[in-house]
């Protein structure tokens, strides 16, 4: 299907905006009146540069408050719109998106209401265009879809049709079903707009927080579907306002924008596909994306460490990745052959560190360089990842070029990709072969990354678009130096747990991944013979326990045990229970966490991530 943008979706002046959305490879934008009246391009202008570009001008918009107004005054509406109908003209543009009225005087009377939309379609025909009527979420009398459907047959015009915007359908608490018996043909524009889910003032709401398709949390997909199965052709057009757009880079914005389309459009054929296996009528023929499926199974195979070359030679585990391994249990089972990459291992868990270059921003070593994800089709993924235009990552290290394909997430993490043990992608068969098995851990249970603000909606749609990952329960937190939001992501099988940060640091100095969680059958023992090594465990406060005494019908002596280790304790009530404990953040940049779970629990300890913040804090 035609894919559209509206230029209120993208930051910068006008021709940024164009240019960004062009490069994007949309087929055609909405004109934002704001964005035009700005301009210093005249409308004839902006019609020469989108034709230059290949773009079409698909809608002009909005036409604001253009029903329920008392009568004497509805002269001034259509004068209004007399002007903006011939910009229009020079635009060449035909159909315009006009609001239901959110003035407070407007008047509650549907005939009424009918009579001025039938008007405007009288005014918009003698100029050859249509209007597309939608109800704001907030609208003063009409702001919900039917209603605007019910005005709209009133009206009994041709050349005024219904606007469905999804965000203003869904965020009223309205689905698919609102749109029953809406013939396709009636259906003048689709607009497109996801959103986490929040409880506040839905104009608020709106203004702030809407976001591009699979980065929220609303049933887009479904409305979408519905909108097509009735027979609607025109153009799948983004309108996202939000704070974020307001600041990202119109480029990436555009190109975000773009792939969350075509992972709409995935969806959508999902959809379709599921509807004809139920027996049920097929009506959406329309040829839609069909990328390599997302895996059906992902788990966390390695994390690399870029250290220095004088990591080795460092036996403080404080500063020196390779002799907090060592203190931790872990051991170099291997060196890459051709590559200044070594192989650590300690049971399941495995860790690479590279002395060779990264790309990238130029970073104080050691950080977090990659993660390493095991998919059952490593040359499926990549093409996916490849469809939904994520950058990848292979051939981009300089002379050391990357023997795993691999991507870049939004945040510039690179994510490798790897076959299972014994696969020919497997990332192990370049290695010589271990001696013997090491340890007895059970691998990464999860990893946490923090990204700028800017760039957590696109961080959320690469995990959920490339490999189908689906978000939990987003979680706040109170750091000494403000808030944390948080939200973990899980697929439907394997046993990746990624954890998304948002970072108030737009320079990106607190990016990346920072904490990198371990699975241990026995953390208190864990943290003993690593602490007789030289390892350095976060501090926790006595009255944390004192807490877990209140919290827990705890004994004595497990308090006394978990004080002693600086454990922490989390139970989920159904008898699951969590043990973990935490080394001191290395470098600024990044810490581990030993963990223990039993019963079932599957959560991160939240009740006590305020605790561990503060502490971090002090150091």
């Amino acid at each position: 299907m035609r894919k559209s943008i509206a230029t209120v979706s993208v930051s910068g002046s006008l021709p940024q905006k164009l240019a960004a959305i062009a490069a994007a490879r949309f087929d055609g934008i909405e004109v934002f009146d704001n964005d035009l009246v700005a301009s210093d391009l005249s409308p004839d202008e902006v019609a020469a540069r989108c034709a230059d570009l290949g773009l079409s001008i698909d809608l002009f918009q909005p036409l604001r408050d253009i029903e329920g107004w008392r009568p004497e005054r509805f002269d001034a509406v259509l004068r209004r719109l007399t002007h903006k109908f011939a910009v229009m003209e020079r635009l060449g543009v035909d159909t315009a998106l006009a609001c239901s009225n959110v003035q407070p005087d407007a008047v509650d009377d549907l005939d009424l209401v009918a009579e001025q939309l039938h008007a405007v379609g009288e005014l918009a025909a003698d100029h050859g265009v249509h209007v597309a009527y939608e109800a704001l979420a907030w609208g003063r009398h009409i702001n919900r879809v039917r209603q605007s459907w019910e005005a709209i047959e009133r009206a009994g015009h041709p050349h005024v049709s219904l606007a469905v915007d999804t965000f203003h359908v869904l965020s009223r608490g309205d689905d698919a079903a609102a749109l029953a018996g809406v013939p396709g043909d009636r259906i003048g524009f689709l607009q497109i707009a996801d959103a986490p889910r929040l409880d506040m003032n839905v104009l608020s709401w709106s203004r702030h927080f809407r976001c591009f398709p699979g980065q929220g949390d609303l049933d887009v997909a479904g409305l979408v579907g519905a909108v097509v199965d009735a027979g609607y052709r025109g153009p799948l057009s983004l309108e996202v306002f939000s704070d974020v757009v307001r600041v990202a880079d119109p480029r990436m914005n555009a190109l975000d924008g773009m792939r969350s389309l075509l992972h709409l459009e995935e969806q959508l054929r999902t959809r379709r596909a599921a509807q004809a296996a139920a027996g049920e009528p097929v009506r959406a023929l329309v040829d839609l994306f069909d990328p390599p499926p997302a895996p059906e199974r992902v788990d966390a195979e390695f994390v690399e460490f870029a250290v220095t070359d004088d990591d080795a030679r460092d036996t403080d585990p404080a500063t020196s990745v390779t002799a907090l391994l060592d203190a931790l249990g872990f051991t170099h089972v291997a060196t890459h052959p051709t590559r200044a990459v070594q192989w650590w291992r300690n049971g399941d868990a495995h860790v690479c560190l590279t002395t060779q270059p990264v790309p990238g921003p130029a970073r104080s070593r050691p950080f977090v360089s990659a993660l390493a994800l095991r998919v059952a089709e490593v040359r499926d993924v990549a093409t996916r990842a490849n469809a939904l235009l994520w950058p990848s990552v292979a051939y981009r290290r300089g002379r050391f070029t990357a023997s795993l394909p691999g991507l870049d997430t939004p945040s510039g993490l690179h994510v490798f990709l790897t076959g299972p043990a014994g696969a020919e992608d497997d990332w192990r068969r370049v290695y010589p072969e271990p001696q013997a098995e090491h340890g007895d851990w059970f691998g990464i249970d999860h990893v946490g990354a923090t990204v700028p603000s800017s760039r957590y909606p696109a961080e959320q749609s690469f995990y959920r678009s490339v490999f189908g990952l689906t978000g939990g329960t987003e979680s706040e937190f109170i750091q000494p130096s403000g808030r944390l939001q948080s939200r973990p992501f899980r697929p439907t099988d394997g046993d990746l747990r990624v954890v998304l940060a948002v970072s108030a640091d737009e320079g990106g100095r607190d990016a990346g991944v920072g904490q990198i969680a371990f699975a241990c059958p026995d953390v208190a023992a864990v943290v003993a013979r690593a602490r007789a090594a030289g390892a350095r465990f976060l501090p926790i406060p006595a009255n944390y326990y004192d807490d877990l005494r209140a919290r827990f019908d705890l004994d004595d002596a497990t308090i006394e045990h978990l004080r002693t280790h600086d454990l922490m304790y989390d139970e989920d009530g159904e008898g699951g229970t969590l043990t973990h404990a935490y080394t001191q953040v290395m470098n600024g940049r990044f810490y581990l966490e030993l963990l223990q779970r039993e019963g079932g629990y599957t959560g991160y300890g939240a009740p006590g991530t305020h605790v561990r913040l503060a502490a971090q804090a002090r150091l």
